[in-house]
Formats: C-alpha cells, sequence, structure tokens
C-alpha cells in the first residue's frame, strides 16, 4: 500500500507521512487532482456496509496548483528548460488539497479527505465519514467474543480518530487484560489454579500458564501488552498513534482466530451429532 493512501484510510486525524522527493511519483499520482491517473483506494463504505474501491472524483473547480507548468528561464539561453524533479517536489509543498472519492459501486458515496503538505510531511487535516465512522461497522463481528468490553474497543478507535493516542492505549490495554482473565476463567478448574494465585503473576507469566488455550499468534507474541503499557506511561500521542493501527491488527487477529475456534467447535459438535444420529437410525435398519 502506498504511504498516501495508508494516510488517508488507516491514519487519523493529524497524523502524518513523511515525504521526500523520492516520493514525487506517488505525490503526482495523488495530490496532481488529475482523476486520469490509478487513484483509487480500499477502504469500507459506510452507505454499502462492506469494503469497495474508491476512484479519485476531481468534481470540483479548484485554483489550479501550476505544478505542470512550472517553467525556469535557461540562464545560456534564455529559453525555458524543463522542471527537475527537485521543482516539482518543491510544487506540492506548503499547500492544502481537498480531495473527494466517489465508491465505484454508487458514485453518490463518497468520501472527502483534506491534507495540508509542509516542507517534508503531509497531514491529514479532516475526513468525512470519520475513520471511527468507517471503522466501527466493521468491528461489530467482535461484539460477541468481546462482550462489555466491545464499547472500550469502540471508544479507542474514536480516541484514536480524532488525535488521542495515550488514551486509545489505555483501552486496549485493558481489552487485552480481559481476554486473558476470560480464559483464565474458562480453563481454571482444568489447571488447578485460583484467581488469587493467578492474578498477581506477570503478563508473560499468565501467557505461560495458559498457553494451551490461547491462540498462538497472541502466545507467539506476548510482548504486545508490554507495548501497550509502555506506549501509556512512557510514550508521546505521536508515538502511539504510529503503533495503532498495527497493534489493532495484532488484536483484530487474535479475535479473528477466537472466532475461527468457536466456529470450528460450532461445525464439529453439528457433525458429531450426525453422525450419532444417523449411526443409530442406520442401525435399526
Amino acid at each position: 500500500m502506498d504511504k498516501i493512501e495508508d494516510l488517508l484510510v488507516n491514519k487519523g486525524l493529524y497524523d502524518s507521512v513523511d515525504i521526500s522527493v523520492e516520493d514525487l511519483a506517488e505525490m503526482q499520482k495523488y495530490l496532481s487532482k488529475n482523476e486520469y491517473t490509478d487513484n483509487n483506494i480500499d477502504c469500507y463504505c459506510v452507505n454499502c456496509g462492506t469494503n469497495r474501491v474508491f476512484k479519485y472524483c476531481n468534481c470540483e473547480v479548484r485554483e489550479e496548483t501550476g505544478i505542470m507548468r512550472i517553467a525556469f528561464p535557461n540562464e545560456e539561453t534564455g529559453r525555458t528548460r524543463k522542471p527537475s524533479s527537485e521543482d516539482l517536489f518543491r510544487g506540492f509543498l506548503n499547500r492544502r488539497y481537498s480531495m473527494t472519492y466517489r465508491c465505484t459501486r454508487d458514485g453518490m458515496h463518497t468520501i472527502i479527505f483534506d491534507l495540508i503538505t509542509t516542507d517534508n510531511k503531509i497531514i491529514k487535516v479532516g475526513q468525512y465519514p470519520s475513520v471511527a465512522d468507517m471503522t466501527i461497522p466493521e468491528i461489530k463481528k467482535y461484539r460477541k467474543v468481546l462482550g462489555s468490553e466491545y464499547r472500550d474497543y469502540a471508544k479507542a478507535i474514536g480516541l484514536f480518530a480524532n488525535g488521542i493516542g495515550i488514551g486509545s492505549f489505555v483501552y486496549l490495554r485493558r481489552i487485552i487484560e480481559n481476554l486473558i482473565y476470560k480464559k483464565f476463567v474458562d480453563v481454571s478448574e482444568i489447571i488447578s489454579l485460583s484467581s488469587d494465585e493467578f492474578a498477581p503473576l506477570h503478563f508473560d507469566q499468565k501467557i505461560e500458564v495458559l498457553h494451551g488455550y490461547l491462540p498462538q499468534l497472541l502466545v507467539d507474541n506476548k510482548n504486545l501488552y508490554g507495548i501497550v503499557s509502555k506506549g501509556i506511561h512512557e510514550l508521546s500521542e505521536e508515538e502511539c498513534l504510529t503503533m495503532f493501527p498495527c497493534i489493532r491488527t495484532g488484536i483484530e487477529l487474535i479475535l479473528d482466530d477466537i472466532l475461527a475456534e468457536e466456529e470450528k467447535q460450532k461445525k464439529a459438535k453439528t457433525f458429531k451429532k450426525f453422525v450419532a444420529d444417523t449411526s443409530g437410525k442406520l442401525s435399526k435398519k
């Protein structure tokens, strides 16, 4: 995924990506307001209720940036010369960009982004529908497995969408803690460990105790909890915001594992019942 597409689709307000002349081709693709470039993004459509391809639409009359008309006198001949990559790159800087994308399934479904550029960054300063509006419908499938923590997860995403990184980490840590505690409650009789014995253990020790009952991804990446805790106590808002999308991905992969295991058990139960019932019927014939 291009870094500018990642900024548009995955980042919250006031998040940014670094740019240099090496990113000129990507900047021309997204910022030149040329709807004939292959400027499409993949994201959730709140109206369709599913992921769609959105195509850039230069549907408003805007002031020309002049980027493709830059011409500099040649000192020797007095003629104009072709602008260099550095010239073209500078033409994109210190500007504001309003970008509209239309759903390729239904052109009435749109997403609007507002960006500004500095000398070395592109910053997202506006978006409609918001990141939270686009993301929260996607997480509804986790409502059952998260239970009461579903609201915490929605809050974490909402805080991230509004540029609050440390606060979002507080909710993410709570979700990770509760996933572990719920699993302990489920298997406490099997492992013969009381709540008073389990509670004071360090997180990595809790993972070790429950490793046979947890998604392998969480067991293999138990440092996730430490990263989130460090973010709350030691990292800056910007650092937390930068890490949030990857941590969210990790949590959702764990939740996907749990959902897959529940579905597997459900199918196994149905299959076993079929075999038992059918065997009984056939034995009577």
